[in-house]
């Protein structure tokens, strides 16, 4: 079985950052798992296009490109009109609630999550992708390929054990940073696992 995911937004939002932590997770949940993280991004390093995909497999990746998405997480208007039609009709989406929903996804199941004005309360549109990473445990969770494997104590360990190392020897309040990230990962994952009740 194989399952594609994208993270699509504008560069700042962290969609970079969440692809490679969603790899890291998967990873970390069932080592046996095969994962591909590509990140895309273009030359503007804020504001330019960014997607991240991560493709899960049980089976050996034969093509490492995404053709057919299960789960788009969708920061932005302009990302929304790119990849939005990537998604398979039994797929998801994952919409910032500002995003203005064309035709062209019609009928595929979709959340919307007040994701920028969330993300702008715990201190930058740097934490939107920590969110939309949230909401994508908690609907990969219930997939037949990681139910019973991929939690959010595993994703929580994963992100802090990231932030840790990644941010070793920057003048910041390393904790701060962690416990923010923690708190978006947990508005977004506590949003789809109330949805789904």
């Amino acid at each position: 079985m194989r399952l594609e995911v994208r993270f699509a937004g504008f560069g700042g939002q962290g969609v970079i950052t969440a692809g490679r932590l969603l790899a890291l997770i998967v990873i970390e949940s069932d080592p046996s798992m095969y994962v591909i993280y590509s990140p895309s991004y273009g030359f503007q390093t804020r504001g330019g296009d960014a997607i991240s995909d991560v493709i899960i497999s049980d089976e050996e990746i034969d093509y490492p490109k995404a053709r057919a998405l299960d789960l788009a997480l969708i920061l932005s208007q302009q990302a929304y009109n790119k990849y939005c039609k990537y998604v398979k009709d039994d797929g998801t989406l994952i919409i910032d609630k500002y995003v203005n929903k064309q035709n062209n996804c019609q009928g595929k199941r979709h959340y919307e999550l007040d994701i920028l004005a969330n993300a702008r309360k715990l201190g930058g549109d740097v934490y939107s992708s920590m969110i939309a990473l949230g909401s994508a445990i908690a609907l990969l969770s219930t997939n037949s390929l990681l139910r019973d494997k991929l939690t959010i104590d595993i994703a929580k360990h994963v992100v802090i054990n990231y932030f840790r190392e990644s941010l070793i020897g920057r003048k910041i309040n390393i904790e701060d940073v962690i416990n923010k990230n923690i708190s978006a990962l947990n508005l977004g994952y506590d949003f789809i696992m109330s949805m789904n009740k």
